[in-house]
């Protein structure tokens, strides 16, 4: 373990400490006693298997979400678009499921239904995502402002859609699409439980990051986060290196827009987000970039919204909205890792040697700088 990386843990485990310090003196604040607190958040999650299926269905979303921003983490590019890719994902897959079914005349198998979806959603996540990095590329626009600006697009396209083309053709209180196929909903995992198969999908990225993290293409993102222009001597140009790490990300979000229509919600909502894009970046920065470091921080995430309620419930006096207080903690957290790791990985990789400034930059062609 190199040094930077002892040091990220450290700072990690720091925040951790911090936000539980935080929550103890929260339940003090409001009355209440910590250890009560504490045990009805565990009861919370844990008490029945219903429970326990809501914790994996939370950390799904933000499981897949913190996982595929690996690579554009590590290369330093930032994006916090994954809320409006979720959106348009959500959109491109419940448009291709209706497709499907007015193709077929409903008699389409539930695979069928699955395979169209996920392409479809991943397709409108990846489309969404490589506008940003167009715009980084061949503008140098700063992918976190252009990211963030495109996630109103998407809120505004969203509620444009559900009062026009996809609108339920049923009366609603909110906008909402009609139901989707009962064939292509997700199947359930866990009995008696909103856990479906895609917690499955989480585990096959993880293992896949997880040997990706030992390849060469790993490295040179590594190495582009700190040394841009050595890391151009191997392979790894600007654009290059913006496009695919923001293309993956967009495909992680536009899966788990497919995810929230197919298996939690079975219909577009207009809330079909939930704040996981954002979440998806805390944890991704909290797991410390590793695949086992966040699939254990977006359980831990999924936790804490799913105990809150047993919390509320064992004190009497403290809201379940105190989840949202211990994410701001450790959003706050995770920034100061964020902020460490841009910083730290300069200071800590080895001196290269010195380059000739006839090689070191990128053609033009290719959109990048000196």
């Amino acid at each position: 373990m190199t040094a930077f990386d002892r040091r990220r843990w450290v700072l990690t485990a720091s925040v951790v400490v911090a936000v539980i310090v935080v929550a103890a003196a929260l339940i003090v604040f409001a009355g209440a006693d910590p250890l009560v607190g504490i045990q009805g958040l565990v009861e919370g999650v844990s008490s029945s298997p219903y429970r326990i299926g809501e914790v994996l269905v939370g950390a799904v979303p933000v499981g897949i979400v913190a996982l595929t921003l690996i690579p554009a983490l590590r290369a330093g590019v930032f994006s916090v678009g994954a809320e409006g890719q979720i959106v348009v994902g959500a959109i491109a897959a419940t448009a291709a499921v209706f497709a499907v079914e007015s193709v077929t005349g409903g008699a389409a198998p539930g695979i069928l239904y699955w395979l169209v979806g996920l392409l479809a959603g991943s397709a409108g996540g990846g489309a969404m995502a490589l506008l940003p990095a167009f715009l980084a590329v061949r503008w140098r626009v700063n992918e976190i402002l252009s990211t963030l600006l495109l996630n109103y697009l998407a809120a505004g396209l969203l509620g444009w859609t559900l009062r026009t083309w996809l609108a339920s053709p049923d009366e609603t209180a909110t906008p909402q699409s009609a139901k989707l196929p009962e064939a292509a909903a997700l199947p359930s995992l866990l009995p008696g439980t909103r856990a479906h198969w895609g917690i499955l999908l989480v585990i096959v990225i993880a293992v896949a990051f997880f040997l990706w993290r030992r390849s060469a293409a790993s490295t040179r993102l590594t190495v582009f986060a700190s040394r841009p222009k050595l890391a151009l001597r191997l392979g790894a140009t600007r654009s290059r290196t913006i496009y695919s790490t923001m293309l993956v990300s967009g495909v992680g979000a536009g899966i788990v827009g497919w995810i929230q229509v197919a298996g939690v919600n079975e219909r577009l909502l207009n809330s079909v987000t939930g704040g996981v894009g954002f979440s998806g970046l805390a944890v991704a920065l909290l797991g410390g970039l590793a695949p086992i470091g966040i699939v254990l921080a977006a359980l831990f995430f999924s936790a804490l919204t799913a105990g809150a309620v047993g919390m509320q419930s064992a004190t009497g006096t403290v809201p379940s909205s105190i989840a949202e207080v211990i994410k701001g903690v450790l959003l706050i957290g995770v920034a100061c890792i964020a902020a460490y790791q841009r910083t730290a990985v300069a200071a800590l990789a080895p001196a290269a040697a010195p380059i000739d400034a006839e090689h070191d930059t990128e053609p033009a062609h290719e959109g990048g700088r000196s």
